[in-house]
């Protein structure tokens, strides 16, 4: 217990900046001596003292911070709380990681001389790989009520029972390091406490989405229209008052009028996202919300679509059941087929809708209905009912009667259904864990004999993969540059052509040819995603390893590019006097056309160009997370084969242990 100080303030600070200093010390030794555990790749001490000495050691800087304390305590010397948080620490340090990684970019050492050829790729790789992992960790920090899962998981015991897979799951996870499962153990946990039952609404741009939301609901909140809209995904439920709650990247929450939803969900008022929306929940007194359902419109993953169609990708897992739209003016295509096969390969079951079908006559609906449900058939595998829906007034009984028959239901069943979407997810994280441990103990001893450099040069091949990455997203920046100044190049083409063949046609196909240059944005990504995909499967089998995705899973990431919307050529033409000089014609031509379309070209070819950009964007956004889903795996095997033989046969044995508790684990 403290007593009164003999000494005075002064005496009190001179001896307390002492004692501090003689522990910081002794923690510098404990630094030391930590050397022989270090994993770092720049060691500062050599391991050369034995485990007694260590332990000695240890027992006399204990034994001498005893004593100063009981020291300081009779003195009436009482030591100050800590002046920093660790949280708080750890990331200001994280910022000062990330600059030095920015700086191992290429641009920064070529002051320092020429760099070799191919070394480029990989440097940008390594800085795209080490970036990506900080993010990742920065996002796991900022998911403070995920760190006490085991918690939260004894509390859904006490309420609901079951979890015993979770738990196993969570404790699996921690001690083995899988770090990668985490994040879909925490969205689980946070389902399975909501105890809602989300319906999501997918569909390209202008498919229909908001406006079929807003008929169900009754509503006319969710803003429609042709150009890209909802950047971020909004949940729709059940409040006593219509309002808006709209959570940001910097963790600010606001609550706002409800007729402020368009600022953050289109694309004319909030691009990209560059507001940084995380979460967008809308209240309303709907009687269709009330037992606990809710809805949610999705950023639309069609070819005009921008940063919104990342957003989509990362929302897929939590929803429990998905609604696709299809619009009955567009054939399904490979987006569609992209979604429908993403919920099913995230256990959540899918309704196809045919929207707009007040656009078809009854015998054209029927052909678009069989031609949908047959594709499906035959691109999935699997039988996929099709409903026809609109949402004018004159076919609305269309979506009315599909929501009587399969939505409505669920206002009974919506927790039963709830507990089997959950069941499906844990069963698909019980798969997951067991693959990574599956993986960590093949690659303890039992997986390939690869030599040193045979490992170096597989992970530079992916590093160099990373690399090209970042390459085409410098090459599709540049490219959309160009797409901004093609207008003088179209006027020469469309002048040319009209001295050859005096007709509208002619000069608008010139500007067609002219605006088709841009294409190189698409075929230098399907290049990109076909060497990414040989860079997997070399890799896949220098582990001895037949997972790989086939080239046609990355290739399905390169979705139909944007068109070029060619204005209407306006303005009174007159044919210039036949028998003028060719060269002075031509002059006279190309004056007109730039006296009547210059602006409207300018105009047409900066709106391609941004969703050309905007597109390029995305594309790369889901071409990057189809290949790290296999290469993060790879790169946890290249990494274990290089020290498997420091893996012990009482780990492997505890890896076994922890499988066989998985596949008896209760769900």
């Amino acid at each position: 217990m403290a007593v009164d100080s003999p000494l005075n303030e002064a005496q009190r600070r001179r001896l307390s900046s002492n004692a501090q200093y003689a522990d910081k010390l002794l923690s510098e030794v404990e630094a030391i001596l930590g050397a022989a555990e270090s994993k770092s790749i720049f060691p500062k001490y050599a391991a050369d003292l034995s485990p007694a000495q260590a332990k000695l050691i240890r027992s006399y800087i204990a034994r001498f911070r005893n004593q100063l304390a009981r020291a300081m305590d009779g003195l009436g010397m009482v030591p100050g709380r800590p002046a920093f948080g660790s949280l708080h620490s750890i990331r200001v340090t994280l910022t000062f990681v990330r600059i030095a990684v920015q700086e191992m970019a290429p641009h920064y050492l070529r002051g320092y001389g020429e760099l070799a050829e191919g070394v480029t790729p990989q440097l940008q790789g390594l800085c795209a790989e080490l970036e990506g992992l900080l993010e990742r960790l920065g996002a796991a920090l900022a998911d403070a009520p995920a760190a006490d899962l085991q918690g939260r998981l004894e509390r859904l015991q006490q309420t609901a029972g079951g979890f015993e897979m979770l738990r196993i799951a969570d404790r699996v996870i921690a001690d083995r390091g899988l770090v990668e499962l985490r994040p879909r153990l925490s969205m689980i946990v946070e389902r399975l406490e909501s105890n809602r039952f989300e319906i999501a609404v997918f569909g390209r741009v202008s498919s229909g989405k908001s406006s079929l939301l807003n008929h169900i609901l009754q509503t006319t909140i969710l803003p429609v229209g042709v150009n890209p809209i909802t950047a971020v995904p909004s949940r729709l439920v059940h409040g006593a008052d219509s309002v808006l709650t709209v959570s940001f990247a910097d963790r600010r929450v606001e609550r706002l009028p409800i007729a402020r939803l368009p600022e953050f969900v289109s694309e004319a008022h909030n691009p990209a996202n560059g507001k940084g929306v995380v979460r967008l929940v809308v209240e309303l007194p709907s009687e269709r919300l009330r037992t606990g359902l809710a809805f949610v419109d999705t950023p639309g993953l069609g070819s005009l679509a921008t940063a919104g169609a990342a957003e989509t990708l990362a929302y897929l897992p939590q929803c429990d059941l998905g609604v696709v739209l299809i619009g009955a003016g567009s054939p399904l295509n490979d987006e569609d087929l992209s979604t429908i096969l993403r919920l099913d390969e995230a256990a959540i079951p899918v309704k196809v809708l045919l929207s707009k079908a007040d656009l078809l006559s009854p015998s054209d609906l029927e052909s678009a209905l069989d031609y949908t449900a047959r594709q499906l058939r035959a691109r999935l595998g699997s039988e996929i009912p099709v409903h026809p829906v609109s949402t004018a007034a004159a076919h609305a009984h269309l979506l009315e009667q599909w929501f009587s028959a399969e939505i409505a239901p669920l206002y009974e069943r919506h927790r039963q259904l709830a507990q089997e979407s959950s069941r499906r997810k844990i069963g698909a994280l019980r798969e997951a864990v067991a693959a990574a441990l599956r993986a960590k103990l093949n690659g303890s001893g039992t997986g390939p004999a690869l030599a040193q450099d045979e490992l170096l040069a597989i992970e530079r091949d992916l590093r160099k993969s990373v690399g090209r990455l970042e390459e085409a997203r410098v090459f599709c920046l540049r490219a959309s540059d160009d797409i901004r100044g093609l207008t003088p190049l179209a006027l020469t083409a469309a002048a040319d052509a009209l001295l050859e063949a005096w007709s509208s046609a002619a000069a608008m196909d010139a500007i067609a040819r002219t605006a088709a240059s841009a294409t190189q944005v698409y075929t230098h990504l399907q290049e990109l995603a076909r060497a990414l995909a040989v860079a997997l499967q070399r890799t896949a089998k220098a582990l001895g390893s037949n997972d790989a995705p086939p080239e046609e899973e990355l290739l399905r990431a390169v979705h139909e590019m944007p068109r070029f919307d060619l204005p209407p050529m306006s303005g009174d033409f007159h044919r210039p006097w036949i028998r003028l000089p060719r060269m002075l014609a031509r002059k006279r031509i190309h004056a007109m056309l730039r006296l009547a379309l210059e602006e409207p070209l300018s105009q047409a070819f900066a709106t391609h160009a941004r969703l050309v950009q905007n597109w390029a964007r995305g594309t790369l956004t889901e071409i990057q997370l189809r290949f790290d889903s296999s290469a993060d795996v790879y790169r946890a095997q290249l990494a274990r084969v290089e020290s498997q033989g420091a893996a012990p046969s009482q780990e492997r044995q505890e890896i076994l242990d922890d499988l066989a508790r998985l596949s008896e684990a209760r769900e």
